[in-house]
């Protein structure tokens, strides 16, 4: 959300084939008669050459927190023959109105009213593409759904086709921590001001936009199971709309893995899938890397579709994969060794499943008896999952998943002999399990690890389910105790190589604190291993054409400078006088001076406390101070969201103060309760 650095292998361009001219505020119209804010890069002359538009509409505020971003690439296309526009969607940035909540229907009424504008625009073509990394890539599959005319292309980063299974609210019917810290950071997000720079009636626009921001994670509460709500706005509903040519984007780290190959198989547009190793950040930027040239086959993917020129990107592989291989557990570094492959074909003809049994903590072939299965017995802490990571990792350092032997000790482990010769694979592995859990509500957790000789363990995928959902996420039912139930757990697509010498582990267990929420009992777990089958999508070697990116290159130069460098923490402590254990996450982003005049000041604080033997006793907090400034003005807002629960309900609040200088005239509180819904 705020400046950052890029990987040291990028360069910088600034030297275009076409001069680029900025428009720091264009306002776009809206039928309703309120407006959009937008910063416009486009070519010099495009009003006497006119050019395709390019737009990414998203809601975190284009006059500085994206900004170092946007800067990085928009400029780009602009320099090649393109109007490119950064959009602040309703409610957010220098727009109009109220930002109620992701990915409403009005939300995509307005970027395509906001499409059929720029397509009349005197320097446009008439032909528009669409792009963006997370909610922009969100909703680029969702208003390419919509079907508006103009609309040529699109370019999903770091999304996904299912709000329900593959958002950061509920996974496998579990509830995810960021459920509730996302709504948080909306809650401080939505709060920033205009800039009265570009607004006269900030002030006025401001104060509404504050007196009617809605705490969104009284909503998302208040839909525990796949319904309506979340249907709308998963493109998965119904494949058969997504007709515009899409470029689907995203990384091994970052949590929206799935959609990419979701796409590839289901949808009918013209489709190209590209998956690299990098976390949720765009791929000629992210840490770690290696990054690839994402602008250059950005710019060949919207040539092609917009401009309708033969760049070559539809004779590329359908999708182009990065195969990580072990790396030992740096969380600061820069690139994860590997290599490119390709599929021409998706689902693969080159990709069979192979099955592993459980049994006496071994993984053997199926048709193998040594495994000798028998029933085994699991009790885990309630803090089990430290080495996790971030859900949505941004960046290298400890967001970043760690060494999993202190999880894999609080787990079921199962391990392969030391491997004979390198084992890659490719797609969604499964589980299937016989268990028998001694309460109405559980929670299953299964990851696949790969296990040095020296016994570094790491995380390759993982997945989890509620139990209460083994049947179905629509209608969920309470657990029956201690009765042995057959249910499948899907782990995450993934791609790895399993070099020689490496074990292969799956661990089960039943708590992965602090990225899913508790089921409110102690679990005893109880594992039938007759029967349980790991399911391996793995990769025969082929012929594949060659795998080459140009270098990763971002255009320049960004417009601020850091006035104080921020830092940040990660630390977990466990306390031996009452057994709690805490993690503090600190953020701060410190002190950046923007070139148009605007300063920003931000940080935020982030604490989770739990009792291992006490599922009901977690909590969570998020709270952000923002200020903004600029020569005679000088604002900030204060926010803070707690979450705790008990074995029925979960309890929400949170407050939002905004200073208009020392003055406070806004103080805004909410306490609330949700009835836990089979979890």
């Amino acid at each position: 959300m705020f400046p950052s650095g890029s990987q040291p292998d990028a360069r910088e361009v600034r030297d275009f084939p076409h001069p680029i001219v900025e428009e720091p505020a264009v306002f776009i119209p809206m039928p309703d008669g309120s407006r959009l804010a937008a910063r416009l890069w486009r070519p010099a002359d495009a009003e006497t050459h006119r050019v395709p538009a390019i737009i990414e509409c998203i809601p975190y505020r284009k006059r500085d927190a994206t900004s170092a971003d946007d800067e990085r690439m928009h400029p780009y296309f602009a320099g090649h023959g393109y109007a490119a526009l950064r959009i602040d969607l309703r409610g957010s940035g220098d727009s109009d109105g109220v930002l109620e909540d992701e990915y409403l229907a009005s939300e995509q009424d307005d970027i395509v009213a906001a499409i059929a504008w720029l397509a009349e625009q005197p320097w446009c073509s008439g032909r528009v593409g669409m792009l963006g990394i997370s909610w922009g890539g969100f909703n680029s599959l969702q208003v390419a759904s919509r079907q508006p005319p103009a609309l040529g292309a699109i370019i999903a980063v770091g999304a996904t086709v299912d709000r329900y299974h593959d958002d950061v609210h509920y996974k496998g019917g579990c509830v995810l921590n960021e459920n509730f810290g996302w709504a948080a950071s909306s809650l401080a997000f939505m709060s920033r001001p205009p800039d009265p720079a570009l607004r006269d009636d900030w002030r006025e626009l401001w104060q509404h936009r504050l007196a009617h921001q809605p705490f969104v994670a009284e909503n998302w509460f208040d839909h525990q199971t796949r319904d309506a709500y979340w249907r709308h706005g998963s493109v998965c509903e119904d494949y058969s709309r997504l007709t515009t040519p899409t470029l689907a984007v995203t990384g091994w780290a970052d949590a929206y893995v799935n959609f990419v190959a979701e796409i590839l198989e289901h949808a009918p547009c013209p489709r190209r899938g590209i998956v690299g190793p990098w976390p949720h950040a765009y791929p000629h930027l992210a840490m770690p890397g290696p990054t690839i040239g994402f602008l250059q086959e950005a710019l060949r993917w919207w040539d092609h579709w917009l401009k309708d020129r033969d760049t070559g990107i539809m004779e590329e592989p359908l999708y182009r994969v990065f195969c990580p291989s072990f790396s030992e557990a740096d969380p600061q570094r820069l690139e994860v060794p590997g290599e490119w492959l390709a599929e021409t074909q998706w689902p693969s003809p080159h990709i069979a499943s192979r099955e592993l049994a459980l049994g006496n903590g071994e993984l053997q072939a199926a048709e193998d008896d040594a495994a000798r299965p028998g029933v085994v017995r699991l009790r885990a802490p309630a803090d089990n999952g430290l080495q996790c990571g971030e859900y949505i990792p941004h960046s290298s350092g400890p967001e970043i998943a760690g060494d999993q032997r202190s999880d894999d000790a609080h787990s079921l482990t199962y391990d392969t002999e030391p491997l004979d010769a390198d084992t890659v694979i490719l797609g969604r592995p499964t589980l299937s399990l016989r268990v028998s859990v001694d309460q109405p509500r559980a929670n299953l957790i299964v990851r696949l690890c790969d296990v040095s000789p020296e016994g570094v363990s790491q995380r390759v995928s993982y997945g989890v389910l509620n139990l209460c959902h083994r049947d179905s996420h629509v209608t969920p039912s309470e657990v029956p105790r201690d009765t042995p139930l057959d249910v499948t757990v899907s782990l995450n697509q993934t791609c790895y190589r399993f070099t020689a010498g490496h074990r292969l582990r799956v661990s089960v267990t039943t708590a992965y604190w602090p990225l899913v929420w508790p089921s409110p009992y102690p679990v005893t777990l109880t594992l039938h291993e007759a029967g349980s089958r790991l399911t391996l999508p793995q990769r025969a070697p082929h012929d594949t054409p060659p795998v080459q990116f140009e270098p990763a290159v971002f255009s320049g130069p960004m417009q601020h400078r850091v006035v104080r460098a921020g830092e940040q923490s990660r630390d977990v402590t466990h306390s031996l006088t009452d057994g709690w254990t805490r993690h503090a996450i600190i953020d701060d982003f410190g002190e950046i001076a923007y070139d148009h005049g605007l300063t920003n000041i931000a940080s935020a604080d982030e604490r989770y406390a739990i009792h291992p033997e006490a599922p009901a006793t977690a909590t969570m907090s998020k709270s952000w101070r923002q200020a903004f400034q600029r020569d005679g003005w000088q604002v900030h807002t204060e926010t803070w969201a707690a979450l705790s629960c008990d074995a029925e309900w979960f309890y929400l609040g949170a407050r939002l103060q905004a200073f208009e200088g020392d003055e406070r005239f806004i103080d805004r509180r909410w306490k609330t309760r949700r009835r836990r819904r089979w979890v």
